[in-house]
C-alpha cells in the first residue's frame, strides 16, 4: 500500500525556491526576443530614413529597404544568440573568429566597391551613396553569423569532449544552428537584390544588372562565411561515425540493419549533402539567378 507523506514546512520552503529561482544546476535562460525585436525595429526605421533621403523614392523601394533593415536586425540578434550557445559548448579563441569575420568584411567591400566596375563599364551611377548604406546594414546584420560560423569551426577542428552520446548531441545541434544560419543570411540575400530591383525605375536608374550582380555578391559572401565551417562539421560527422559507429566487427546477420542505421546517422549528420547542395537548398545560390531575372522581367513590362 502507497502511503502518502504530508510535506513539512522546510520542504515546502524547498519547493517554493525552486519555482521561483528554477532546478538547480540547471543554467538561466535568457531570453534575447527583446533585443532581436529592438534591433529589427531600429534597422528598419534607420533604412527606412535612408531610403527616404531620395526625393523622388517610390513607395515599394521604402517598403523593401525597411524589411532589409528588419531582417538585418534580426539576423544581428539571431548570430547572437546562437554566438552565446556555441562559447557554451567549447572555448573559442577570439582573435581568430576576428580574423575571420575582417575576412568576410574586407571581401564583402571590395565586391560591393567594384560594382561600377564590373556592371556597365564603370559607369559610377550604379554604386551611390545610398546604395552603400544599405549594403552596409545588411553587412553588419551578416556580422554577428559570420563570427559564430567561425566560432563553430573552432569547435569542430578539435575533438568533441564528453561520451559518443554527448558528442552527437553537439554535432546535431551545430548542425542544426548552421542551417538556421544559413537560412535567415539567404533572407538577408533575396532582400538586397529586392532593394536594387526597387531602385531601378527612378532617380539615377540604375542598371538591371545590378540586380543580379549584388545577388551574386551577397550569395558569394555567405558562400565564403558558410562553406568552411560546413566542411569542418561534415568532417567531424564523419570521423565520429567512423570511431563509433564502424561495420568491421558487425556480425554478417547483423551488417544489414547496422548498415541501416549508420546510414540513418550519416543522414542526421549531413554526410550524405556536399556544401554546394546545402546552399541551394537554403535558397541562397539559385534565389538571387531566378529573382534577378524575374525583376528584370517585371522592370520591361513596366516601362
Amino acid at each position: 500500500m502507497i502511503q502518502q507523506r504530508t510535506a513539512a514546512p522546510q520542504e515546502t520552503s524547498a519547493v517554493a525556491a525552486v519555482a521561483d529561482y528554477g532546478t538547480p544546476g540547471q543554467p538561466e535562460v535568457v531570453s534575447v526576443g527583446d533585443f532581436r525585436l529592438i534591433a529589427m525595429v531600429v534597422g528598419a526605421v534607420g533604412t527606412g530614413a535612408i531610403a527616404a533621403t531620395s526625393d523622388d523614392h517610390t513607395m515599394v523601394f521604402l517598403l523593401v529597404s525597411a524589411l532589409l533593415g528588419a531582417a538585418a536586425g534580426e539576423s544581428f540578434g539571431f548570430g547572437l544568440s546562437r554566438w552565446a550557445e556555441v562559447v557554451r559548448l567549447h572555448r573559442v579563441v577570439r582573435w581568430r573568429v576576428w580574423l575571420s569575420v575582417l575576412t568576410v568584411l574586407a571581401i564583402a567591400c571590395t565586391l560591393v566597391a567594384l560594382t561600377p566596375v564590373i556592371v556597365n563599364g564603370g559607369d559610377t551611377k550604379n554604386l551611390t551613396e545610398r546604395g552603400i548604406a544599405l549594403s552596409a546594414v545588411a553587412i553588419g546584420g551578416g556580422l554577428s553569423s559570420a563570427a559564430t560560423l567561425a566560432a563553430v569551426k573552432q569547435v569542430a577542428s578539435y575533438p568533441l569532449p564528453g561520451t559518443p552520446g554527448q558528442q552527437l548531441d553537439a554535432l546535431l545541434r551545430l548542425r542544426t544552428m548552421c542551417t538556421r544560419m544559413l537560412s535567415q543570411l539567404g533572407i538577408l540575400v533575396l532582400l538586397v537584390m529586392g532593394v536594387n530591383a526597387a531602385a531601378t525605375g527612378f532617380g539615377a536608374k540604375l542598371d538591371q544588372g545590378v540586380v543580379l550582380f549584388s545577388g551574386v555578391v551577397a550569395s558569394f559572401v555567405v558562400g565564403t562565411m558558410y562553406t568552411p565551417t560546413a566542411a569542418m562539421l561534415r568532417r567531424r560527422g564523419a570521423l565520429f561515425v567512423a570511431e563509433h559507429f564502424s561495420l568491421a566487427d558487425i556480425p554478417a546477420a547483423d551488417l544489414v540493419e547496422a548498415a541501416e542505421n549508420k546510414a540513418k546517422l550519416e543522414k542526421m549528420l549531413g554526410l550524405d549533402q556536399t556544401t554546394i547542395g546545402e546552399l541551394k537548398a537554403a535558397l541562397v545560390v539559385l534565389s538571387p539567378i531566378v529573382i534577378g531575372l524575374v525583376a528584370t522581367a517585371i522592370q520591361g513590362y513596366v516601362k
